[in-house]
């Protein structure tokens, strides 16, 4: 097996190992926003606050829900791109494992997108309550 033929393998292990670093770093972000909403049910002094924290929480929760999922069809192909800790030969490489990895790519910028749009509505939603 030459080095020419593990390179499929290989540039989808190292896509593979960069979302996961990613998901890890998002899940590290949604972890301190958690904290800060917390800190606002803390202060209790916003009436009805409790529960436009709750409803950040949950799109948080639901996007959180999807990396999670996302980590377990990553690790899922990785199983697939190696045998006994090497890198497949591209000729193992079906149409079938192209497109689960073209699937991984699109839910991964999907996922990512919908994080980036609800990180921000937290910040929008955190920046307002401090205003009060």
């Amino acid at each position: 097996m030459n080095n020419m033929e593990t390179n499929m393998a290989e540039y989808f292990i190292d896509e593979l190992v960069e979302w996961n670093r990613l998901i890890v770093f998002y899940n590290g972000e949604m972890n301190e926003f958690e904290h800060k909403l917390a800190e606002v049910i803390q202060r209790d002094t916003i009436p009805n606050i409790a529960m436009e924290v709750e409803n950040e929480q949950d799109k948080l929760n639901a996007v959180s829900e999807k990396f999670n999922l996302l980590q377990a069809q990553i690790q899922q192909q990785e199983a697939v791109l190696r045998t006994n800790g090497t890198f497949i030969e591209n000729a193992l490489i079906n149409a079938e494992t192209e497109k689960r990895q073209n699937e991984l790519r699109r839910n991964m910028q999907q996922v990512e997108r919908e994080y980036v749009d609800t990180k921000y509505g937290c910040y929008n939603f955190l920046s307002g309550i401090f205003k009060k």
